[in-house]
């Protein structure tokens, strides 16, 4: 019996032919059962394994495969020989032994440059895509570690000097990568080494320490839904209208009987975060949807996109929903037309949902799914935003103590006529507005309808605001509030029992009320973790978990200087100051007047339908996007320094007054 030539072959006996014919970059290699051994004098043997090898030259080694480390262990125990002789002497220690195995598998491989270990998935994080290098590298003795997105940009590198991804290539471990996702419908930790020009496979197990969620939330819902943090009151009304006016008809629609019993949403940190059970559902059929769910639930292949939706019976919809809420009156103030009229509002939710619901968890994220450049800001702003803009980047800002502009569309947010705090940081910033390619036509009339949907939203909370505002001044006055605003804080099962006459529930006392709201805003300024899956919070460290360098994709060219500021809810609007680096995840289109100060923008997605990328994209503002974990991995009140023409940013402590 001789050594065997392990050839591609889907059905080989040997894992290493089975990766060979999906293309994998597996090193060439050889089966020896023991007959090819036994009885074989020293130096034939030596002879035959020289003339095995017709690449590489003398500039080689020999690995051979032991078997299992372990009885329960896939992995291979793999034995690095650095000559013929050695791998010979091997041989024969191996077969003479009394329990040696049959045959065992070799390979030939060049003298490495480098050598580790790739991940098709974070090994430790579940709610990261990002791909995950481990090695070293003949420069360099430390064993390094270098971070990807699926797009194979770098995201993360712990070393500079002789680092992993310069010496191997970005496009190569992106090659490996999208190499092991195709063959494999598991995540894979896959051992390579690199020759200086060419990765080669080892082996490769599947990732035994990634489990699959029992259940998942996200923080991140549909197109222009809960951006921030959301108070009680607002929570119990959006949260209910898109369930009963979208998600149940949605499920009763696609006969879903496993999510009928299954709650939307949940209110944690004050932001809403979406169950993505039902994500898991739309990503069959709406590729908007995938991003939507963690990596364990993705689809291996996203589905093909949806025909355009016929828009026709949606804008009729709109125009008759606006003209009912244009019309709505303020009533005369008494408990019982008040809560008419918070019923007759509340009656709007519920007819609004329906239409907010489709546009924004399928239609909109579809199209956008499709689109790699920022929208045009006249698509996603209203026109009285569009018109406090235009004026501020001409130096006026006369117009702001006259809008009523709400940073959000919950009702506790006031309008800049009303003189919050945001209003006196809204500042005039000369700039020059850049022409800006629109979308079809088609694609157009659906944004614009999403953003006719949400001004709608905006014109529902300002009636709310109303309404709110006199129900609270009536509570205080029978002394059962001791804030017209703490009316925001109470759940609408405990604002009904106080209306009724019950009250105000032990559940909402006033020590609960004021924690609420000290939890509110320390929620909206500190943020919250992106993902909840099995009651861990993943994606949120709260800047505390520093990173010197952060990259993400160029978007508006330019390099700049400047303070970092965290942007997590309208609450730190106030606290932006002209030519701050902001960094930003999600955000409210209404948030632009204040973001127009910015320096630079970068931004943690890669979100066409982001307002502040277009923003930065219409007025030439320095900007990144996709800056994975950014949020995460700064402070308020570092020094940035953003090179948005190579997507990077810098960051280190502040520089103390002496230096």
């Amino acid at each position: 019996m001789s050594i065997e030539v392990l050839t591609a072959d889907p059905e080989g006996e040997e894992n290493l032919q089975q990766w060979a014919s999906r293309g994998l970059p597996v090193p060439p290699s050889w089966r020896v059962p023991r007959a090819a051994i036994t009885g074989i004098a020293s130096e034939t043997l030596v002879n035959t394994l020289k003339a095995l090898p017709r690449m590489f030259g003398a500039e080689r080694y020999w690995v051979l495969q032991q078997g299992p480390m372990n009885p329960d262990s896939r992995r291979e125990s793999l034995l690095n020989l650095d000559s013929d002789e050695a791998l010979a002497a091997a041989l024969v220690s191996i077969f003479a032994r009394e329990q040696s195995p049959e045959q065992v598998v070799i390979q030939a491989l060049p003298r490495q440059q480098a050598a580790g270990v790739l991940f098709t998935r974070h090994p430790l994080r579940q709610d990261l895509h990002h791909v995950v290098v481990e090695g070293v590298s003949n420069g360099n003795v430390d064993r390094q570690r270098a971070i990807f997105d699926e797009q194979g940009r770098l995201v993360h590198a712990s070393h500079d000097d002789a680092a992993l991804h310069k010496v191997v290539g970005e496009a190569n471990f992106h090659s490996l990568y999208i190499a092991l996702k195709g063959s494999f419908d598991r995540p894979q930790a896959a051992e390579w080494v690199f020759d200086g020009e060419k990765i080669w496979l080892l082996q490769t197990l599947p990732v035994g320490s990634l489990p699959e969620p029992r259940e998942a939330w996200t923080r991140r819902a549909g197109h222009a839904l809960f951006h921030q943090a959301e108070t009680p009151l607002w929570y119990t009304l959006a949260g209910r209208w898109l369930k009963t006016g979208f998600w149940e008809p949605l499920v009763e629609k696609k006969g879903w009987d496993h999510l009928k019993k299954v709650e939307p949403y949940r209110r944690q940190h004050s932001h809403i975060y979406t169950n993505c059970a039902y994500f898991r559902s739309l990503q069959n059929d709406h590729p908007g949807a995938c991003d939507r769910v963690p990596p364990a639930w993705k689809a291996l292949q996203p589905p093909a996109a949806p025909a355009s939706p016929s828009l026709l019976l949606k804008r009729i919809a709109a125009f008759n929903l606006h003209r009912s809420i244009s019309q709505w009156r303020m009533p005369e103030i008494t408990r019982d037309t008040l809560w008419r009229a918070f019923m007759q509002l509340d009656t709007y939710g519920e007819r609004l949902s329906g239409l907010e619901g489709a546009l924004a968890y399928l239609h909109v994220p579809d199209r956008l799914a499709e689109v790699d450049t920022p929208l045009p800001l006249s698509l996603l702003l209203s026109s009285q935003e569009l018109a406090l803009i235009q004026a501020l980047a001409e130096g006026d800002v006369e117009g702001v103590e006259e809008s009523a502009l709400r940073p959000g569309a919950d009702p506790v947010h006031a309008a800049l006529n009303e003189g919050p705090a945001q209003s006196k940081s809204v500042r005039a910033v000369p700039r020059t507005a850049a022409a800006v390619p629109m979308p079809s036509a088609r694609e157009a009339v659906l944004f614009e309808l999403s953003s006719q949907v949400r001004v709608l939203k905006f014109m529902l909370g300002n009636r709310f605001r109303e309404v709110l505002s006199a129900m609270g001044a009536l509570v205080v006055n029978q002394q059962l509030l001791q804030h017209p605003d703490d009316i925001h804080f109470l759940y609408f099962d405990e604002l009904w029992q106080l209306w009724m006459g019950e009250g105000l529930p032990a559940s909402a006392s006033h020590q609960t009320l004021a924690q609420r709201k000290l939890r509110y805003l320390d929620d909206g300024l500190q943020g919250a973790p992106d993902w909840k899956m099995d009651q861990i919070g993943y994606g949120f460290g709260g800047g505390f978990q520093t990173s010197p360098l952060l990259k993400g994709l160029p978007l508006v060219p330019g390099q700049v200087q400047g303070p970092i500021r965290r942007l997590c809810s309208a609450w730190s609007l106030n606290r932006i100051q002209p030519g701050d680096i902001l960094v930003m995840d999600q955000v409210d289109p209404s948030w632009t007047p204040w973001l127009l100060q910015a320096g630079g923008i970068v931004l943690a997605g890669k979100d066409p339908g982001n307002a502040a990328a277009s923003l930065a994209r219409h007025f030439g503002i320095p900007a990144i996007w996709a800056a994975s974990d950014v949020m995460h991995s700064v402070r308020d009140e570092m020094a940035g320094m953003l090179d948005a023409d190579d997507g990077q940013l810098d960051v280190a402590e502040v520089l103390s007054e002496s230096d």
